[in-house]
């Protein structure tokens, strides 16, 4: 991997498997960008993955027989993915690059994707995500699925967790135009139609859904992370509000399917 100057996520690789991806809360809600994805993309198929993160979706989609370039800004969450997809053999079928979104016109002479998966809210770390859908489009086949999960503008969760902490300025965070300052980036909160807007040059919409409408937000679960029977109700509910479109507009995050033209 080329150098690259230090990543506002290389501070917290070390911590994000445990503090997300393996915990009850963050399983769930990754199980339902799971089987989305799972009716999207075939074995065999060429995906590319945008803010991969420490591999936890390049390494599933290994596992079924999915070949993937995956990229990230930070060298230390690569660090991880890669380490991460030796343990589970898939080093053959995932090759891993540090690339930041705004650098995706850097990704010249490849063969196109199939599909193109953005996960857990990179595409809210870039400041012109119109660009960043031309030269996705760039990048794949006539066809081809995106999937983008985005963080949403409008989340209950997050007023209601920080008002009853006393931090205004947290709980409207997402509603400032020029979004919220984090770790020497802006973090801008889109709703769903503006990515759509952005994506219909190149891409027809196919479906807009909703995730984390039900189940809170990371930094709120760890009361619910600690009794699972809850979390299995809440979970259920938040698989039925899934397939409701217009509830996308106030979830923490929300998928967006596409279809190159």
């Amino acid at each position: 991997m080329r150098a690259m100057a230090d990543a506002p996520f290389d501070g917290m690789a070390e911590s994000y498997d445990e503090a997300f991806t393996n915990s009850p809360v963050g399983r769930a809600l990754r199980d339902l960008v799971w089987n989305r994805l799972a009716r999207l993309y075939r074995p065999a198929q060429r995906i590319l993955e945008l803010n991969c993160g420490t591999g936890e979706d390049a390494i599933w989609l290994c596992q079924r027989g999915v070949k993937v370039l995956a990229t990230d800004s930070s060298a230390a969450m690569l660090a991880i993915a890669c380490r991460k997809s030796a343990q589970h053999d898939c080093s053959g079928q995932i090759e891993f690059r540090q690339l930041a979104l705004e650098q995706l016109g850097e990704l010249t002479g490849l063969e196109k994707f199939d599909g193109l998966l953005s996960n857990f809210g990179g595409v809210n770390c870039v400041t012109d995500i119109g660009g960043v859908a031309r030269q996705s489009a760039r990048l794949l086949n006539p066809g081809a699925i995106l999937v983008w999960v985005v963080m949403g503008r409008y989340v209950p969760w997050e007023w209601l967790w920080y008002l009853f902490h006393l931090d205004a300025a947290k709980a409207f965070r997402r509603l400032k135009d020029g979004g919220s300052q984090w770790r020497g980036i802006s973090v801008r909160y889109p709703p769903p139609a503006t990515v759509c807007a952005d994506l219909k040059p190149f891409f027809r919409i196919r479906s807009v859904a909703p995730l984390g409408l039900v189940l809170p937000p990371s930094y709120a679960a760890g009361w619910l992370n600690r009794r699972p029977a809850l979390l299995r109700v809440l979970g259920r509910i938040e698989g039925l509000v899934h397939s409701i479109s217009p509830l996308a507009w106030i979830s923490d995050h929300y998928i967006i399917e596409a279809e190159r033209i």
